[in-house]
């Protein structure tokens, strides 16, 4: 089948080249074509196409910049030290050196009480600080022992013994140490008369005075002597009299701080 039709489309080629051409044909050549005018009332959509939006066009991948490393957390602050507790404020007290007077509120003399004993002196007028804080108030009583305490043995001593010792000041009941120097005691001297000790230096010098009369002149100047001897005695003994120390009720005694005094 493919064979004969390959034979027949080569014969109608032979065919054709074979006939000469018509003169009509070649005639209707040289004639002009009319093409029809366009219309011109009718729009001419001569804009041209529009062209084809561009397909959007992606935002360049950008790397993101790298995370900056995260700060180191901060150490925390130490705690504050705590604020030192506020000096302790001494409380307010009498100074060393303060001066204290007082009166003695019973009777001392060297011929009745001994050392060793106790006794009381009462305060007369408030003892205040500096400030004028009152620290022993008035009426407050100090504690006094006896330390020493003797007679003046003649008229020739200028004095006796006397030593006190300041122990304690009762403030509102409460007994409170204080150290202190007693400086200075108000006493007198009072003189005992002729006592037993006189009688006897009375006695000697009767004795002596005999003896003496003896040797003289025999019994009656015995006697004589012994009279005399006896009166010459008794100046003796006058002369030779103790003389007791005597502090009276009130006599003034005078303190002396040796160390601060806070009160009570």
């Amino acid at each position: 089948m493919r064979t004969v039709l390959f034979a027949l489309l080569g014969g109608a080629a032979l065919g054709g080249c074979g006939r000469k051409p018509d003169s009509s044909a070649a005639a209707d050549t040289t004639r002009s074509i009319q093409l029809p005018a366009p219309d011109s009332t009718v729009a001419l959509n001569d804009r041209p196409a529009p062209s084809p939006a561009p397909s959007p066009v992606p935002p360049p991948r950008t790397t993101p910049p790298p995370r900056p490393a995260p700060a180191p957390a901060a150490a925390p602050a130490p705690a504050p030290a705590p604020a030192p507790p506020p000096a302790p404020v001494a409380p307010p007290s009498l100074d060393i050196g303060t001066t204290i007077e007082a009166g003695a509120t019973r009777e001392i003399s060297s011929r009745v009480n001994k050392p060793g004993e106790l006794f009381t002196a009462r305060i007369a007028e408030a003892v205040t600080t500096a400030g004028g804080k009152v620290i022993i108030p008035a009426g407050s009583e100090v504690t006094m022992s006896i330390v020493a305490l003797k007679p003046a043995l003649d008229k020739s001593a200028k004095d006796g013994t006397l030593e006190l010792r300041a122990i304690n000041v009762m403030i509102n009941g409460q007994a409170v140490p204080i150290d202190a120097e007693v400086s200075y005691v108000e006493h007198t001297l009072k003189g005992r008369g002729v006592g037993t000790q006189e009688v006897a230096k009375v006695g000697v010098g009767a004795a002596a005075g005999a003896i003496i009369g003896k040797v003289i002149g025999g019994g009656t100047g015995a006697a004589v002597g012994a009279a005399a001897g006896a009166a010459a005695g008794t100046a003796v003994a006058v002369e030779t009299a103790n003389r007791d120390v005597i502090v009276p009720v009130g006599a003034k005694i005078r303190l002396v701080l040796r160390s601060t005094f806070a009160g009570a």
